[in-house]
C-alpha cells in the first residue's frame, strides 16, 4: 500500500478519535477532552489533504501503477481533465467526499472557536461519525491508492462523455452540496441531544444550510448545461435517475430553509424542521446509493457494487436513532404558537412544505420503480419522462403560486386592507396580463397559468419596494432614489431573498418556452441544401476534418439566415476520441446560435461517406433564462450571506469589546 493509503488509515483513526473525546468530554463534562476532539479534527483535515493532494499528484506524473490512475487517464489527458479525474470514478469521490466532510468540520470549530455553544460539542462529534463512515468506505471498499501488479505503459483514459469543462466545475458543487448539509443535520441531532430544541440550532446553522443549498442549485443548473451542450439531444433535464437523485435533497432543502422562518419567527413547526433537514441530510446519501450501487441503470451511475449495501445500513442507522431521539424529545417539539389565520405567512409555509414533500416523495417514487419491479418481476421497467412531467407541472405551478403571494402575507394574519393596499395593481395586472395572453393564443393552460404567476410574482415584489420607498420618502423628506437607497439597505436580506424569487421566476419561464413551445426537426440533408425551422433558414454547407492532440474532429459548416441575413455559422461535430488502451469513442458535440428569445440548436446525429449528414435541429425559447435566473438566485443567496456575516462580526465585535471593558473593571478593582 502507498503512503496516501497509510495517510487516510491515520486520519480514520483520529476521526475514531475525535468521536471518543468528543462524546467522553460531553458525558464526563471535561473541557480538555473536548479541546483534543478539536484539534484531532484539524489533524484529520491536513491528513486527507495531503492525501488527496498525493492522489491528484499521481494523476499529474502518470503513476500508472495505481489502478485508479490507470482507468480514469492516460498520457494524451490535458492537466485541466487530468485534475478532474480525481473525482471521475468512485474511489476518488468518495475520497473527494471525505475530504470535503473533514474541511467543513474544521472550518466550523475555526470559525467558532471564540464562541460558547453547548451545541457545538455535538455539532462535530456527529459530524465526525458521518466522516468515520465515508473514511472506512474508502480505505476498507474503495481505495483509490490500490496498487496493479505492475505498472502499465498507458491508462485507459478519460471517458469522452466527462471531458467537458463542467467536468471540473459540477460534480464540485454538487458534493460542497451534499457534504455542506451535514452541518444542518449535525445540528438537528445535537439539538434532540441535548434538549434545546429552541431557535437556537437554526439560528447557528442557517448559514451552513444556505451554502449548502446554493452549492446545490449551482451543481443541478451546470449539471443541465452540460447535458444541454454534451449529449447532443437539446434538452437539459431527463428525468435520468443519477439526476433525479440530485433534484431530491435540493426539494426538501428548499423547504427546510423556508420552514425555518416559521420557527424562527414564531417557535413554530419544530418538527417539521427536524424532518426536513434530516430528509435533506438522508437523500444526499440516497443519492450516493444510487451513483454507486448500480441497482438503476443510468448513463451517470457506477457499476453495481457492494457498496451499496452500507449505505442502505447507514441511512437506516440514522433513521432509527432520527426517530428515536424525536420518540424522546416529543414534548419539546410541540409548537409553541399555533397558526391563527389561512391569510398568514407561516399558513403559506405550512402548504409548501406539503407540496415540497408530496413532489419529493412522488419523484422519489418514479426513480426508485425500475429496482421495485426487479425486485418483483424480474426486470426494470422504468417511468419514462411522460410520467415526471405529468406529476411535476401541477405541483410546480402551486409551488410558483405560493411563491408569488408569499411577500403579500404578515406573520399571524393578514389584515384584509393592507392586502388590498398591496395587491390590488398586482392581481389587476396579472389578470389584464391573462386575458392578454389568452388572445394572443397562448391557450395552453399551465403556460397561461406559469406566465400570469410570473406576471403576478414580479409585480407583487415591485409594488412592494414602492411602496415602501414612498413611504421613507414621505419620513425622510428625500427624493425617491434616496428613499429606495434607504430600504434597501435597511432590509437586505428580505429584498435580496426577492431577488432569489425573480430568478426562480425566470427559471419557471424558461421552462415553459424549452418545453410547451419548442420547435424541432431531425432530417438528412446534402452539402448545399438547405431547411427551414421557425424563423431560420439553416444552408449545409460543407463537411471536414482535423486531428487534434488526443481526438479526430469530424465538423460540418452550418449557414444560418433569417430573411436574406445571414446572422451567424454553425459547425456541428462528432468526436473520435484515442486511446492507447482502449478503442476510439464517439460523441456528439452541439453547435448553438443563442440570444435573449432563443437558442437554436444543431447536433451532428449521423453522417456518410458521400458528404450528407442528418442533423437534429431545435428551437429552445427561452433557453438562456434558465442560466441568468439561475445567476439572479446565486447573487440573491450571496448577498444574503455576506450580509449575515457582516452581522454576525459586528456582534462579536461587541461582544469581545464588552469582554475587554469587564476586564479592565476587574483588574481596576484589584488595585
Amino acid at each position: 500500500m502507498s503512503f496516501g493509503f497509510y495517510l487516510l488509515l491515520t486520519a480514520f483513526m483520529l476521526t475514531a478519535y475525535t468521536i471518543w473525546a468528543g462524546a467522553s468530554g460531553l458525558k464526563l463534562k471535561e473541557n480538555k477532552l473536548i479541546k483534543n476532539a478539536q484539534l484531532a479534527i484539524y489533524g484529520q483535515f491536513f491528513l486527507i489533504t495531503l492525501s488527496i493532494g498525493l492522489l491528484a499528484y499521481a494523476f499529474i506524473t502518470r503513476d500508472f501503477s495505481l489502478r485508479y490512475v490507470a482507468e480514469y487517464s492516460d498520457r494524451k489527458l490535458s492537466l485541466f481533465y487530468t485534475i478532474s479525474s480525481v473525482w471521475a470514478g468512485q474511489a476518488g469521490s468518495l475520497l473527494f467526499w471525505a475530504w470535503l466532510l473533514t474541511a467543513f468540520n474544521a472550518l466550523y470549530v475555526y470559525v467558532n472557536r471564540k464562541k460558547e455553544s453547548s451545541l457545538k460539542p455535538y455539532v462535530f462529534t456527529i459530524h465526525s461519525a458521518v466522516t468515520v463512515f465515508f473514511l472506512g468506505l474508502v480505505i476498507f471498499y474503495s481505495n483509490p491508492f490500490e496498487k496493479l501488479g505492475s505498472a502499465l505503459p498507458d491508462g485507459y483514459g478519460l471517458n469522452p462523455l466527462l471531458q467537458n469543462p463542467q467536468m471540473v466545475f459540477h460534480p464540485p458543487s454538487l458534493f460542497l452540496g451534499f457534504v455542506g448539509f451535514t452541518i444542518p443535520f449535525a445540528f438537528a441531532l445535537a439539538a434532540l441531544m441535548k434538549g434545546d430544541l429552541s431557535q437556537k440550532w437554526l439560528n447557528e446553522s442557517r448559514n451552513w444550510s444556505l451554502f449548502a443549498w446554493i452549492s446545490l442549485t449551482i451543481g443541478n443548473v451546470l449539471g443541465a448545461q452540460w447535458a444541454y451542450v454534451e449529449l447532443g439531444w437539446g434538452g437539459y433535464w431527463a428525468w435520468d435517475p443519477v439526476e433525479n437523485a440530485s433534484l431530491l435533497p435540493w426539494l426538501t432543502g428548499t423547504a427546510f430553509i423556508h420552514s425555518l422562518m416559521a420557527q424562527r419567527s414564531r417557535s413554530m413547526m419544530k418538527t417539521w424542521n427536524i424532518s426536513l433537514v434530516v430528509a435533506t441530510f438522508l437523500l444526499t446519501i440516497l443519492g450516493t446509493f444510487i451513483t454507486r450501487s448500480g441497482i438503476i441503470s443510468s448513463v451517470h451511475a457506477f457499476g453495481r457494487s457492494s457498496i451499496g449495501t452500507l449505505f442502505l445500513v447507514f441511512m437506516g442507522i440514522v433513521f432509527v436513532v432520527t426517530v428515536m431521539l424525536m420518540i424522546w424529545r416529543k414534548s419539546k417539539l410541540k409548537s409553541e404558537a399555533s397558526i391563527d389565520s389561512l391569510m398568514s405567512r407561516e399558513f403559506n409555509f405550512l402548504l409548501n412544505n406539503f407540496v415540497f414533500i408530496i413532489l419529493t416523495v412522488t419523484i422519489l417514487w418514479g426513480t426508485l420503480y425500475p429496482a421495485f419491479t426487479e425486485l418483483f418481476i424480474g426486470k426494470q421497467i422504468a417511468l419514462g419522462e411522460k410520467f415526471f412531467n405529468t406529476v411535476s407541472v401541477p405541483f410546480g405551478i402551486v409551488m410558483f403560486l405560493l411563491l408569488a403571494i408569499c411577500p403579500l402575507l404578515t406573520w399571524k394574519q393578514t389584515k384584509v386592507n393592507v392586502l388590498i393596499k398591496k395587491a390590488t395593481y398586482s392581481f389587476a395586472g396579472a389578470l389584464i396580463f391573462a386575458i392578454i395572453l389568452f388572445f394572443a393564443g397562448i391557450k395552453h393552460f399551465p403556460s397561461l397559468a406559469v406566465f400570469t404567476i410570473a406576471f403576478l410574482a414580479v409585480g407583487v415584489i415591485f409594488t412592494e419596494l414602492f411602496q415602501s420607498a414612498s413611504a421613507k420618502k414621505e419620513q425622510h423628506g428625500e427624493n425617491f432614489f434616496q428613499a429606495l437607497k434607504r430600504v434597501l439597505n435597511t432590509q437586505t436580506r428580505r429584498y435580496a431573498a426577492y431577488l432569489v424569487h425573480i430568478g426562480v421566476v425566470m427559471i419557471f419561464l424558461s421552462i415553459v418556452g424549452t418545453t410547451a413551445y419548442k420547435q424541432e426537426k431531425e432530417l438528412t440533408m446534402k452539402k448545399g441544401e438547405s431547411t427551414t425551422i421557425g424563423s431560420y433558414r439553416i444552408e449545409y454547407n460543407q463537411m471536414g476534418e482535423r486531428h487534434e492532440k488526443n481526438k479526430d474532429v469530424l465538423y460540418t459548416e452550418m449557414k444560418i439566415f433569417q430573411g436574406d441575413k445571414q446572422i451567424g455559422t454553425l459547425y456541428p461535430q462528432s468526436h473520435f476520441h484515442k486511446s492507447t488502451m482502449r478503442e476510439s469513442q464517439r460523441t456528439s458535440e452541439a453547435a448553438l446560435l443563442s440570444n435573449l428569445k432563443e437558442d437554436l440548436f444543431i447536433s451532428l446525429a449521423s453522417y456518410q461517406e458521400n458528404g450528407s449528414a442528418t442533423f437534429a435541429i431545435k428551437i429552445n425559447p427561452l433557453m438562456n433564462w434558465m442560466w441568468i435566473g439561475s445567476f439572479i438566485v446565486t447573487l440573491g443567496v450571496i448577498i444574503i450571506l455576506i450580509h449575515a456575516m457582516g452581522r454576525k462580526k459586528k456582534e462579536t465585535a461587541k461582544i469581545e469589546k464588552a469582554e475587554k471593558k469587564n476586564t479592565k473593571k476587574k483588574k481596576s478593582k484589584g488595585k
